[in-house]
């Protein structure tokens, strides 16, 4: 019952069983929907104080891995150096030399782990030699155990030609696979790359193998990616310890090996 201030008579508004389980019912709803958008309210909250403070952590990570990079370039260029200084001096680098135990790339027994360790970055193109390009073929690592001395592109010869592969140091015999199926259209003693495998591929592609100290197969061979083809060496006109140089050629033209093989 409402009585108004005025003179007008009381009214009355009667409500049936209906309407008042009607409106109670409403009632609640309103306080579950109310308890709901609380809780929902929290819950968002304290998903917002977690991703915060996984940003911030995953940001002090990454400056943390950033300084282990920068730990890593430092001991790579003490490497590069150590190994240039021990080769020109003629003296042998030690079985333990740290730059031989460098993951590559996929070890020959399926081992997928990679290191970052010894990265560097990839030569430019230079005057005869072809630049980066996308390639549509991924090589195995030759030498998955290594340390690579030399990019494509850099230096001169005493002819001006720079580098026309990458050089990877690496113990003496180890084992030279190839890189991907093909067929041996050299295998033999060169006067500069001492003793030196070609192997042609598909599309135009041919790998070149040098400095080897022996080799293991054989012109017209077939040949399957991670076939041992030749051992590391020093032979040939070289003026550094054993590696390998490795050469890719497009169409007959150099390119950068790392446009095939996997980073690392």
């Amino acid at each position: 019952m409402f009585v108004p201030d005025d003179e007008s008579g009381p009214r009355q508004l009667r409500l049936g069983p209906g309407a008042v389980r009607l409106l109670f019912g409403s009632a609640m709803a309103l306080l579950v929907v109310l308890g709901v958008a609380v809780g929902t309210y929290w819950k968002v909250a304290d998903w917002a104080l977690r991703a915060r403070g996984l940003q911030v952590e995953n940001e002090q990570l990454q400056a943390e891995v950033q300084k282990v990079w920068e730990l890593e370039r430092l001991m790579a260029d003490m490497l590069e150096t150590d190994y240039k200084i021990r080769t020109r001096l003629g003296i042998p680098l030690p079985e333990d030399w740290p730059g031989y135990r460098l993951q590559l790339g996929p070890g020959s027994e399926g081992d997928s782990s990679q290191a970052a360790f010894g990265a560097r970055p990839t030569g430019g193109g230079a005057a005869g030699i072809e630049g980066p390009e996308s390639a549509g073929v991924l090589f195995a690592w030759p030498v998955p155990l290594g340390f690579v001395t030399m990019e494509f592109g850099e230096g001169a010869g005493a002819a001006g030609v720079p580098h026309t592969g990458i050089d990877i140091a690496a113990r003496r015999d180890t084992p030279v696979r190839a890189a991907e199926d093909g067929v041996v259209t050299l295998a033999g003693m060169d006067e500069r790359y001492g003793n030196l495998v070609e192997i042609s591929h598909s599309g135009g592609l041919l790998t070149r193998y040098g400095h080897n100290s022996r080799l293991v197969v054989g012109q017209g061979q077939m040949v399957r990616k991670g076939d041992i083809i030749a051992y590391v060496g020093s032979t040939g006109r070289v003026t550094t310890g054993p590696h390998l140089h490795f050469e890719v050629l497009k169409d007959g033209r150099p390119v950068d090996p790392r446009r095939y093989l996997p980073k690392y």
